[in-house]
């Protein structure tokens, strides 16, 4: 065994989780539907390439002499389980309804078993992943690889598309894989990390920032009494954007000179500050990948950090976008903050925020997704829900073609499902809007999102 400190994104994660109970808010899945005659056998030896490829697949996570630590198996491995559909009683819960899913009922099976298959629990001491395979019909599988946050980032499941594509065209005869390894571990980053430290400058960068920013007392889509504490519960709402409107988003974002990121983000801060000030605080991905090295990391390298809107009524759409885009850079530049230091959680020193303004509303935007593509196969990703909630609202906007998928975990504590939908509807009337006339008076956009229905 070989023993690292955790990643300073780790350790938020995995001290976190040890108060929570279950299942985890940082549980994690990428699933696959996958049509056609699987080769199994040959699946299962590029998954057992894929896991000796990747140190963190074979990490165990836990308590050190000198604090939290990962420890890597040299000879570790994660088994293939195999299933029947839908997972006979390890997944056994009261179903939901269907027309959470568009009324189409394969759909919500599919979403209803892989989300309950989700929220299995993991002994991240032995390892931080599960893999699951499962017949669901003659030629069709369900391939799930189950993970915890700790080991996984965005960037991380490109990597896991790309090589394992590669590594079962070569299992099944095709072209040889060629993968270069991993320049350095996982934990040889952080150490390298907390070698380095955390700039004093970018502290005070984010003392600066976050200075007096009021907390969100209130949620759309209207303001209405909310309960005292988020409970774990969760469920899914989706939606989708236009590829004409995906379209009239893009230009907008060129005409404004941002991107289509700063511009959705915009507009989830106006249906925040419709029912709140206007000064509200959003949380925005960033990954710390800036080394070379790293490009071929599986980890936790990324991180979600609070960016302060100011959305004054009397101003316009472009004008709060553009201040928006201004203080994004300025966060990019100043990302090597960990998310947990920000609440006070590395280092047990005091943070500049509290989790009242950290966890509340987030918006992730993908607009590259990869895909698996397998020798003989058609493979279809299935978005599954969270397992528990992360935050009151977990928005993804996933390019598909030239529009967009979107869906968002929400609390069930703050949104009923027909609060949830709206608060849906109301972000793609001010994104309609915005792209339609990017000059539009905020004060319009309020009034706008109060008449959605």
């Amino acid at each position: 065994m070989r023993e690292f400190p955790q990643t300073y994104e780790q350790e938020a994660l995995w001290i976190a989780d040890r108060f929570l109970g279950d299942p985890s808010p940082f549980l994690e899945t990428w699933a696959q539907r996958i049509l056609g005659p699987l080769d199994v056998p040959a699946l299962e030896r590029a998954l057992a390439a894929l896991v000796a490829r990747h140190a963190v697949l074979r990490s165990g996570f836990d308590l050190g002499d000198d604090g939290p630590v990962q420890r890597v198996d040299p000879a570790g491995t994660v088994p293939l389980e195999r299933l029947p559909w839908p997972g006979g009683g390890l997944h056994s819960a009261d179903r939901y309804d269907d027309d959470r899913h568009g009324g189409e009922q394969h759909d919500a099976d599919l979403y209803d078993t892989l989300r309950r298959a989700g929220q299995r629990p993991l002994d991240l001491t032995v390892s931080p992943a599960r893999f699951t395979l499962y017949d669901r019909a003659p030629d069709e599988h369900v391939l799930l690889l189950q993970i915890h946050h700790v080991a996984v980032d965005d960037a991380s499941l490109v990597l896991l598309d790309r090589e394992l594509s590669a590594l079962y065209t070569e299992e099944t005869g095709g072209a040889p894989a060629g993968l270069e390894p991993p320049a350095l571990l996982l934990g040889e980053h952080a150490v390298r990390a907390r070698a380095a430290g955390i700039a004093p400058a970018d502290l005070a960068f984010w003392a600066d920032l976050l200075a007096g920013a009021p907390a969100l007392t209130r949620l759309p889509p209207r303001p209405r009494p909310l309960a005292a504490r988020r409970g774990s519960a969760c469920d899914t709402v989706r939606s989708t954007v236009s590829a004409g409107l995906g379209e009239a988003v893009r230009a907008a974002a060129r005409a404004l000179r941002t991107t289509p990121h700063v511009l959705m983000s915009t507009c989830t801060a106006v249906t925040a500050a419709a029912v709140n000030s206007e000064d509200v605080v959003i949380g925005t991905p960033v990954s710390r990948r800036g080394e070379p090295d790293l490009d071929g990391v599986f980890g936790c390298l990324t991180d979600l950090l609070p960016v302060r809107y100011r959305v004054p009524a009397d101003a316009t759409f472009a004008e709060v976008c553009a201040a928006a885009k201004r203080r994004s850079l300025d966060v990019l530049r100043h990302r090597n903050v960990p998310y947990a230091r920000l609440g006070g959680g590395v280092g047990r020193t005091r943070g500049v925020l509290s989790g009242e303004h950290l966890s509340r509303i987030c918006l992730v935007l993908d607009q590259s997704p990869s895909r698996l593509e397998l020798p003989g196969l058609r493979c279809e990703r299935v978005h599954v829900g969270g397992a528990a909630a992360k935050f009151d609202w977990l928005q993804y906007v996933v390019a598909d073609g030239g529009g967009w998928d979107v869906r968002a975990d929400y609390a069930l504590d703050f949104f009923t499902a027909d609060e949830a939908a709206l608060v849906l509807r109301q972000w793609q009337t001010a994104l309609a809007a915005a792209a339609a006339d990017p000059g539009v008076p905020v004060r319009d956009l309020f009034d706008r999102l109060a008449a959605t229905v």
